[in-house]
């Protein structure tokens, strides 16, 4: 009689568990019980992958702290841009000599970038932020102040930490701040109109002045954050000739678009370049190699759309860099208006080169009917 008492006594509520996630397995409802040796294995691989990818960057750090260390007895190395261009070249070196730049990814190239500038600063022992790019080539970046002091200051402030042989700062009928704002920087080349000027012919005024090999164009209303503008930079050193912002991502049905974006994307289905999608010259920022702007002229940039349409046809290397920012004014909808126009001229421009029907060939039509009467 005890035993049976035993045995109809009310299980554990560990049994209770166990028995019900083994009938929920059963019936395929549940998964298989979770295996804690399994778990814990995964965890214990996950965090060897884990040091053996941090251990593999440390001789950048150490090399940085080596390289760091070497500033403090630089007396003529004071500014923050030149800073910025002593660990550049630092780390240009270390990086090209050890043939890093043969089919590199960037974001490994990112990832090594900062763990070496994070050793510089430690060596230095200064509280600087750098955003270090290996470059085989020269930097530079155009700038046009519209007014915003503020806008101005932190487009700026980002500017500051990439490794840039100058910044070309063109502002019309600027305030005595934003004047003194572009004189604090070393690297400043200032463009002071006694007017406010389209931002657009100021880019273009910009790129004549600079003889970078490679040139960042930023707009003056929108900061963007140094890393993302670091991969534009990148990509024009001998890989690209022109690097796009990327407008695409999550932008939606073609119907929903707003007009300035169906402009771009149409325009780059014409010129046989839907790979593009809507990423234009017409989107800030953008970086173009010396290539570029000789081969297009530095007063196209002035007509964003043709300057682009010129690209394709003159058969340049385009690219896209990354996703940054809104792309400025270019997809407000008080711009569309100036953006068909500039579409209108740059379609007239390819067609009187191209011809009428671009490359889309007329196989519908007999047009040997009308013989030589013309229209």
């Amino acid at each position: 009689m005890d035993g049976e008492m035993k045995e109809m006594k009310k299980p554990t509520r560990k049994a209770a568990y166990i028995a019900k996630r083994r009938e929920r397995t059963m019936r395929g409802g549940g998964g298989a019980p979770r295996n804690r040796k399994t778990g814990s294995a995964a965890r214990r691989m996950a965090g060897n992958r884990e040091k053996t990818r941090v251990a593999a960057h440390a001789p950048d750090y150490a090399a940085g702290v080596s390289d760091g260390a070497t500033i403090r007895s630089h007396e003529d190395v004071k500014s923050s841009s030149e800073m910025t261009e002593h660990a550049n070249g630092q780390w240009n070196k270390r990086y090209f000599d050890a043939r890093g730049g043969a089919g590199a990814v960037w974001t490994r190239v990112r990832a090594r970038s900062e763990r070496y500038a994070a050793g510089y600063a430690q060596g230095a022992g200064l509280k600087v932020r750098f955003c270090l790019v290996p470059l085989r080539k020269k930097a530079s970046a155009v700038v046009c102040a519209e007014g915003d002091e503020a806008a101005l200051e932190r487009v700026l402030a980002q500017l500051d930490t990439l490794p840039l042989q100058e910044i070309v700062i063109v502002a019309g009928g600027a305030s005595d701040r934003m004047f003194t704002l572009a004189r604090n920087r070393a690297n400043a080349v200032i463009v002071n109109l006694p007017q406010q000027i389209d931002a657009d012919v100021g880019r273009a005024l910009g790129a004549k002045l600079t003889g970078a090999d490679i040139v960042l164009f930023v707009d003056g209303q929108e900061a963007v954050a140094a890393p993302v503008l670091a991969k534009f930079l990148w990509e024009c050193d001998g890989k690209a000739d022109v690097a796009l912002n990327d407008l695409s991502a999550g932008i939606g049905k073609f119907r929903n678009r707003k007009a300035a974006a169906r402009y771009y994307e149409f325009m780059n289905a014409t010129m046989n370049r839907t790979d593009l999608k809507m990423n234009t010259l017409s989107a800030l920022p953008y970086a173009l190699s010396r290539n570029a702007i000789d081969a297009l002229g530095a007063s196209a940039l002035s007509v964003p759309a043709k300057a682009h349409a010129m690209a394709i046809m003159k058969g340049l290397r385009i690219t896209i860099g990354t996703s940054a920012g809104s792309g400025g004014r270019s997809m407000n909808p008080a711009y569309w208006a100036l953006s068909a126009g500039d579409h209108v001229e740059a379609w007239k421009e390819v067609m009187d080169a191209r011809g009428r029907r671009l490359h889309f060939p007329d196989g519908l039509r007999n047009r040997n009917a009308l013989g030589e009467w013309e229209r």
